[in-house]
């Protein structure tokens, strides 16, 4: 009895220990994974052996920083970083060893140097050249006589030489480089073997089913009988692919005799099928109109070469959806069905030409409903030199809904029906480095309108007619911090005016701007910002829009971890009635805080903006859910 007691007691005992075993476990390794990984800050970063360059340079350009985390990663590149740099300086025999000292939580970097001697450049030689002199072609090396020895700079100045031989005619170029060293002083000699210069004989079009040759064939750059040029010949392809029409484009050279100095370009292309259907999700966002930021689905469905001319037509429709954070609920503000003509070439040039005539049902949150009809034809070329221009001709039809029609005497807003005819130009110079998160650049807008419309009154039946000039500039600059070069500072300065013969013509409500929402002022909900009207309880507020407007944006993005980037902003503006309304304590600002997640369709972005200087009637600040960044 007494030995089962204490075998019982034992195996109780046992049994408390074995239970415990898992939390004494998960504690071991708890306390060891916070030791592994306990931060270890930099104490000091030494240099020895450095003779030639001061250590203050040298720790001016290594990733890892004093009194900053110590990151194994940044450390092992550093000491690459530092043998470039001593070979970029002519040092081209340096040895580089690197210790870590530690002293508790604290690190000290001593990166040991052995720098040999330094070499410089004593002169570039060349032989056997004659379609450029010697004195050109030593312009595409940086390199100075004098100058520290700098083999990357010999380097890049061959492949620009190379490129210049193979541009102008000679595909078989050769070139050949030797160095000669005397005490600390190098000469380059560089051999050139120029060969023949090869003519472009004939053009062979390979894999054409539907499309007719001439469309590749009003796409290249080189023609039959041109000298050769590897320039040239990878523009075109890239305009052969510009087309839409093809899966896969290749173009080859084949000699067409021994003296190989006559060639045949051979152009192989692989077809798109011409019919398609697709459907797209994106963000729309049109500003100057009223409705706002929305999510758009849309269905297409076209052709994309008819007749093997690639004229291209197609068809699509889609609804809009938004948010109302006021309401709770989605909203339908859009709903668009278009028909669209495409000529990709006018005036024998690469500008595309498009008829479209499309059906609109606006019903925007906080204005007048209306349905719009337009028919226009404009056109679009794209230059070199980042700059677009594009200009057209416009009928549009606007039919305010019965039930929204608002006093024209205290509004200035248009009644019923409202036919326009406007010839419009657009002038845009893009140079941002990304269109869906970019962190450098600029972009300048230039939108002008000349318009003349008739209006004619849903009560009375009578027409008037007004002739009116919109104008609207943007500039949009993107820059990195010098303190922190992976954050962004983005800043935009936005102005639109409608010009009038007289100061009671009525104003389209398509036409007139707005502000507020998720890319404007973000402190307000969309289109609010700017002359409103109340019901009879002072409440529903309805945009009036005016004919000038001024916004300004200023917005740090800043790079969180993995795919997230938080967001500081202040934004200002207003809409006026008129010009001459314009009072600059008028102007209203907002600033918050957001976040963004880059997603493959763009920044998805949640931003919620406090009005500075808020009235009785609004609202501390709003909340908005927005694809891609404010501008």
């Amino acid at each position: 009895m007494q030995d089962n007691f204490m075998t019982n007691l034992k195996l109780m005992s046992t049994g408390v220990i074995i239970s415990k075993i898992p939390v004494i476990v998960s504690l071991i390794i708890f306390l060891t994974f916070n030791l592994a990984r306990a931060e270890l800050t930099v104490r000091r970063i030494l240099f020895e052996g450095n003779q030639n360059i001061k250590s203050t340079e040298l720790k001016s350009i290594l990733k890892t920083r004093v009194k900053k985390e110590f990151d194994t990663k940044l450390y092992r590149i550093d000491k690459i970083i530092l043998k470039n740099y001593y070979l970029t300086e002519g040092f081209l025999n340096v040895w580089v060893e690197s210790e870590v000292e530690r002293q508790g939580n604290m690190v000290d970097i001593i990166y040991k140097i052995s720098e040999g001697k330094r070499y410089f450049l004593e002169t570039i030689n060349f032989s056997g050249n004659s379609i450029l002199p010697s004195t050109g072609i030593r312009e595409f090396f940086n390199n100075k006589n004098g100058a520290p020895f700098r083999t990357a700079e010999i380097e890049n100045g061959l492949n620009a030489l190379e490129d210049y031989y193979f541009n102008h005619g000679k595909p078989y170029v050769e070139l050949s480089v030797e160095q000669t060293t005397g005490d600390s002083l190098i000469t380059v000699e560089i051999r050139i073997k120029e060969n023949e210069t090869v003519y472009i004989e004939d053009i062979d079009y390979q894999g054409l089913q539907q499309v007719q040759s001439f469309v590749i064939r009003r796409e290249l750059e080189i023609q039959k009988d041109d000298i050769y040029s590897r320039q040239k010949i990878e523009k075109s392809q890239r305009n052969i692919y510009s087309t839409g029409l093809f899966d896969y484009v290749n173009m080859d050279l084949r000699a067409v005799d021994s003296t190989r100095s006559h060639a045949r370009l051979v152009i192989r292309v692989v077809e798109k099928k011409s019919k398609w259907v697709g459907v797209r999700f994106g963000l729309g966002y049109e500003q100057e109109i009223v409705y706002g930021g929305t999510f758009d689905f849309t269905v297409e469905f076209g052709h994309r070469n008819l007749f093997g001319t690639a004229r291209s037509v197609y068809l699509n429709a889609g609804p809009s959806f938004s948010y109302d954070f006021n309401t709770n609920r989605i909203t339908n503000p859009k709903n668009q069905y278009s028909f669209n003509f495409v000529e990709p070439w006018i005036g024998y040039t690469r500008t595309p030409g498009i008829f479209r005539i499309s059906f609109i049902q606006a019903r925007p949150l906080n204005s007048a409903h209306y349905d719009y009809f337009t028919s226009a034809f404009f056109v679009q070329h794209d230059f070199e030199n980042y700059w677009k221009i594009s200009g057209g001709v416009a009928y549009n039809r606007v039919q305010i809904l019965e039930g929204d029609s608002l006093d024209p005497d205290f509004y200035k807003l248009t009644q019923g029906q409202d036919f326009i005819y406007s010839v419009s130009s657009r002038l845009i110079r893009d140079h941002r480095d990304n269109y869906l998160n970019p962190h450098n650049g600029s972009i300048l807008d230039y939108n002008g309108k000349i318009a003349l419309s008739q209006t004619r009154d849903n009560k009375t039946g009578k027409i008037s007619n007004s002739q009116f000039l919109k104008l609207i500039f943007e500039w949009d600059r993107y820059q990195p911090i010098n303190f922190k070069k992976n954050w962004t500072l983005a800043t935009r300065i936005k102005s639109g005016n409608i010009f009038t013969l007289a100061r009671n013509i009525l104003i389209p409500i398509s036409e007139r701007f707005y502000l507020g929402g998720a890319s404007t002022v973000r402190g307000y909900p969309e289109q609010l910002l700017g002359p409103v009207f109340y019901d009879e309880n002072n409440e529903n507020p309805k945009a009036r829009g005016g004919k000038f407007m001024l916004l300004s944006n200023i917005e740090f993005r800043i790079p969180l971890f993995w795919l997230f980037v938080g967001e500081t902003f202040l934004d200002g503006g207003n809409v006026w009635l008129d010009a001459r309304d314009l009072q600059i304590n008028d102007i209203r600002f907002s600033t918050g805080t957001g976040l963004a997640i880059l997603t493959p369709l763009g920044p998805v972005r949640f931003d919620y903006g406090f009005k500075l200087r808020r009235e009785k009637q609004e609202s501390p600040g709003e909340f908005h859910i927005s694809i891609a960044f404010a501008f």
